[in-house]
């Protein structure tokens, strides 16, 4: 079970997989998550995601997370940032190239070699 956390300054976004199809819990979040400083939060039962924004100069990020992982909602060992979601992504497709050039040159090698073995039989 992942979860999937983003914020810009003034907006959290935090993907909590137990909140899927879970209207009691994601109006338990949204109860837990109205402190100062917060502005508006919107939750998604579909996708388990609550959106919050907040005052920056009153409260931050990472004290909105607190309150949800002392709640038993949130767990930091299991995030996933954008930036790990995207060097994950990276690392696959650089995976893939590797193994694409790599057949590329080998096909080229064996062509080279058998049209080779042909000239010297002829």
């Amino acid at each position: 079970m992942k979860y999937y956390v983003h914020h810009t300054p003034g907006r959290l976004r935090v993907r909590i997989p137990s909140l899927r199809n879970n209207s009691r819990k994601v109006e338990t979040v949204k109860a837990l998550l109205t402190v100062s400083g917060t502005e508006t939060i919107k939750a998604n039962t579909l996708t388990g995601s609550v959106v919050v924004t907040f005052d920056p100069e009153a409260i931050q990020p990472h004290d909105l997370l607190d309150l949800l992982k002392r709640s038993g909602f949130y767990r930091e060992d299991r995030s996933v940032t954008l930036d790990a979601k995207l060097q994950h992504a990276s690392n696959r497709a650089a995976r893939k190239v590797s193994r694409a050039m790599f057949g590329w040159t080998v096909g080229r090698v064996l062509e080279a070699k058998g049209l080779s073995l042909i000239a010297a039989l002829i």
